[in-house]
């Protein structure tokens, strides 16, 4: 026969306010709780009406097994916690613009809906108006070509992969652009590049100037 262990912890005990270990609180996290804080599934079903009124004023631990498993809270914990996450379209769209105009390349970011959300400043210097947040991505090529243009969009969006396509430029007749559009945060990032060939340089008149002297 082995000797009795020098100490044998004590069960833990059910209470109307929760299960506890003997004369100790549980932790949940890094935080000491209050007993009067933790409650049983079970205890919580028989009394449910009391439990709710305390989780009104402060939010109750629910126990299963010993160990803390759900929160029991008010509607307006609830929303304190959560605002933080929802983002605010229009800060996100300033730090987007901002981001942008760091760099050279012709930029534009439009969202799921593919409506434009921010665009770079050399987008906006070659394209006007037509990039103001809350226009549609199509509107940056003339009206022959904007439904092949949602088309390769839609695509994007649907199936997350990028697609490149060539398609005239609205700015003068046999302008050539083309964009790269990769997907983005469920919607589209469209670089845009002007590959129209440069004009050619103006024919020589074969007039001399002649410098004189004074």
């Amino acid at each position: 026969m082995t000797a009795p262990p020098a100490h044998t912890p004590r069960p833990a005990r059910e209470t109307p306010t929760g299960i506890t270990p003997a004369g100790a609180h549980p932790v949940v996290g890094r935080h000491d709780v209050a007993r009067a804080d933790i409650v049983t599934a079970s205890d919580l079903v028989r009394h449910f009406g009391l439990w709710q009124e305390r989780a009104a004023r402060t939010p109750v631990y629910v126990m299963f097994r010993g160990r803390p498993r759900l929160v029991l809270t008010s509607i307006e914990v609830m929303e304190t916690l959560v605002a933080p996450h929802v983002p605010d379209r229009g800060v996100q769209a300033l730090d987007s613009t901002a981001l942008l105009d760091l760099v050279r390349d012709m930029i534009v970011i439009a969202g799921p809906d593919l409506r434009i959300t921010a665009s770079s400043r050399t987008a906006r210097a070659y394209f006007g108006e037509a990039v103001a947040p809350g226009l549609s991505l199509d509107t940056l090529v003339p009206i022959p070509s904007r439904e092949a243009l949602i088309n390769t969009l839609h695509h994007v969006v649907a199936a997350g992969v990028s697609q490149t396509i060539d398609l005239p430029s609205p700015r003068r007749a046999g302008g050539i652009l083309t964009l790269q559009l990769d997907p983005h945060r469920r919607g589209v990032a469209a670089r845009i590049e002007d590959i129209t060939a440069p004009a050619p340089p103006a024919a020589a008149t074969g007039t001399a100037i002649t410098l004189k002297d004074t």
